[in-house]
């Protein structure tokens, strides 16, 4: 599954952006797992690792930053977080006092 969300300008996020996912599309949020099994294609869990101390750590700290492998990583993780917040909002309205 390709990437096809644009680099947002963290001023451009406005309220209610943050209340709601805006990296997914309609598919990806009927279907979370369409995002999960996206990305475990993309990245085994020792290569995820790999990227994520290189683009966030290492190449921070030494000033050495991938300017569009840290951005795609952003996305990902991005898209990631997004998709386990509404797996945690389907499990959450689902419970026993919820119904």
């Amino acid at each position: 599954m390709e990437n096809s969300n644009p680099l947002i300008n963290s001023s451009e996020i406005e309220d209610d952006y943050s209340q709601r996912p805006f990296r997914l599309n309609k598919q990806e949020i009927n279907n979370p797992q369409l995002v999960i099994t996206d990305f475990w294609e993309r990245y085994s869990l020792q290569s995820f690792r790999k990227h994520l101390w290189n683009g966030f750590i290492k190449n921070l700290l030494m000033g050495n930053i991938d300017p569009l492998g840290t951005a795609e990583l952003y996305i990902d993780m991005e898209r990631m977080i997004e998709v386990t917040f509404l797996l945690r909002n389907q499990v959450t309205d689902n419970t026993p006092e919820n119904k």
